[in-house]
């Protein structure tokens, strides 16, 4: 190393070699975050809103977004197994607030009797409406239908049973985008009621 910054012509080729190893660290770094940003929707946090909305996006659009989310988390919440729901790691990305301690509760409460009886359930979410408020917060209906096979405890025979589905969600901008950007809404109350439609063993 002592001849290095001795030598003149070496001290330059040392730098020369810096340089370019920054530069190449830099290229991997830069095409790292592109490729793992990729498919991922970015929004850009502003004053007074969680989020950035062209001003050129018509309603349609943003019922688009929402409806979206409504039946993803519609459709995260209610397909379960034996062992709860089928992707609970979104979980915390589509809910918050009492919206979160609604759902966790639910879960909770009905882990035994899904355990017990082996229930699969699946939700097939069908018309949803969208309703926006001034203050960027939305509330969406949503119609569909509940299918869920089970075990009888007592003949251990298979029960498919249907059921119709009315829930109704309430929606503000997520403040948590750094954790959850593909998501600019979060589920703040859910509510449901469900009817049987079949009952067929």
């Amino acid at each position: 190393m002592a001849d290095i910054f001795i030598s003149k012509e070496k001290l330059a080729l040392f730098w020369f070699m810096v340089a370019c190893g920054c530069l190449a660290i830099t290229g991997w770094y830069v095409y790292d975050v592109a490729v793992s940003s990729r498919g991922s929707m970015l929004y850009v946090p502003i004053e007074k809103s969680h989020v950035y909305l062209d001003r050129s996006m018509q309603q349609q659009d943003l019922d688009e977004v929402v409806d979206y989310h409504a039946r993803l988390t519609l459709e995260t919440f209610l397909n379960r197994g034996p062992k709860g729901a089928l992707t609970g790691e979104r979980l915390s990305l589509l809910f918050a607030g009492l919206g979160m301690e609604e759902v966790a509760k639910e879960l909770q409460d009905s882990y035994y009797d899904f355990h017990t009886r082996h229930i699969h359930q699946v939700m097939e979410v069908g018309q949803v409406s969208v309703q926006h408020f001034p203050n960027g917060d939305a509330e969406t209906v949503a119609q569909g239908q509940l299918v869920r096979v089970s075990l009888d405890p007592t003949t251990n025979e298979a029960v498919n049973q249907s059921f119709s589905i009315t829930a109704r969600q309430t929606w503000e901008r997520n403040q948590n985008l750094r954790d959850s950007r593909r998501f600019p809404f979060v589920c703040t109350h859910i509510e449901y009621s469900i009817t049987p439609t079949s009952n067929i063993e």
